[in-house]
């Protein structure tokens, strides 16, 4: 009987040592699966890196995309993009996303949008006629790329060919996008006329609703199941407003001429500018609403925030998704821009160049 007992646990002890290693082996190939894409590179880049969109001066064919290396194990990249394709990125750089470890590149002047490796390699692009309009912003979802177009429409784009799928009519100059579930949300700015956001049912990619919200909206986003516009305002007090989609009306939280979101938390600046002066000046008073408690907190969330932070142009806010970090550019509008960052709890890190004339958007890989 001893003798089996032995024999049994002999063999148990077996299968436990081969699950074990199994699992590990399983465990190890998880851990080493690389998303990244870097295909093509002509530079070894570290896995976590950041990449900012220069939007440049309109018509002036100056637009670029920085590279920065958050954890200093490469040298910053003031155009990536040129050195790796070695052409300049455009007119205008309108828009950045990551999508599947791709980058895609909204450039409005030159009328394209871009897909990018996590390289920054251009791998296709998708140009856009002129009854299509130029495009300005971008959500990705379930394999497609939708983008609003300055003729009044939201395309449909499939995310790995770049085909356009078809098209849907908005309202004019359409700016901001955002996904949620079912439904897209598009702000029509009409150059300053315009007041409405349309509500797209995703599978039927068919208008579902319009709602009135701020005169000259510009941004849309999503929190928490809940919808946020801002815009500039009949007054230029840019206001930020919550939506009920449901019933189609708007409550004012805030006001701020920039924002952006994470876990819950909008993060926002407004910036008072007195563009009769040379130079101008400007006064930024940070701000944070909670959604999930409807909270509003007026105490600026950058616990030593640099004094000429305060008293720039806000051109920028953006937070990495992987760690809280807070990245804000600022501009000047005629020369290389900055961003300040900060980690989650508002400490500021470091400023540096943001490589090119007003930096407007970043991506985050890690």
């Amino acid at each position: 009987m001893e003798k089996r007992n032995l024999k049994i646990r002999s063999l148990l002890f077996s299968v436990c040592c081969m699950l074990a290693i199994g699992l590990s082996f399983t465990s190890c190939d998880n851990d080493e699966d690389d998303p990244l894409i870097d295909t093509g590179s002509t530079l070894t880049l570290p896995k976590t890196r950041v990449f900012i969109l220069n939007e440049g001066i309109d018509k002036l064919n100056n637009a670029g995309l920085a590279f920065y290396a958050p954890n200093k194990d490469a040298d910053f990249v003031s155009d990536i993009f040129m050195k790796q394709n070695k052409k300049g990125l455009g007119d205008t750089g309108q828009d950045l996303i990551v999508y599947k470890n791709h980058m895609y590149v909204s450039v409005y002047r030159s009328q394209v949008l871009l897909k990018l490796n996590s390289a920054g390699v251009e791998e296709k692009r998708v140009a856009f006629s002129k009854s299509d309009g130029a495009p300005r912003q971008l959500v990705a979802d379930n394999g497609k790329i939708y983008v609003t177009l300055y003729s009044g429409k939201v395309a449909k784009i499939d995310a790995t060919t770049l085909d356009i799928e078809g098209y849907v009519e908005v309202g004019k100059n359409p700016e901001g996008i955002a996904e949620d579930n079912d439904w897209i949300y598009a702000v029509n700015s009409g150059h300053g006329k315009d007041s409405t956001m349309t509500v797209i049912d995703k599978k039927a990619f068919a208008v579902s609703k319009t709602i009135i919200v701020a005169k000259n909206p510009q941004r849309v986003l999503e929190s928490e199941g809940q919808i946020f516009v801002q815009g500039y305002g009949p007054d230029y007090s840019y206001p930020v407003q919550k939506v009920d989609v449901a019933k189609g009306m708007v409550t004012t939280i805030a006001n701020a001429t920039h924002l952006c979101e994470h876990n819950g938390i909008i993060y926002m600046v407004y910036g008072d500018t007195d563009w009769s002066t040379q130079p101008y000046k400007t006064t930024n008073t940070f701000s944070t609403y909670n959604v999930k408690t409807g909270t509003l907190n007026k105490t600026n969330f950058l616990t030593n925030m640099p004094e000429k932070l305060g008293k720039t142009s806000v051109y920028m806010m953006e937070v990495n998704p992987n760690n809280g970090d807070i990245y804000i550019g600022t501009s000047s509008f005629t020369e290389n821009g900055t961003i300040y960052r900060f980690d989650r709890n508002g400490k500021f890190i470091e400023q540096f160049e943001s490589g090119g004339i007003n930096p407007n958007h970043a991506v985050f890989f890690n």
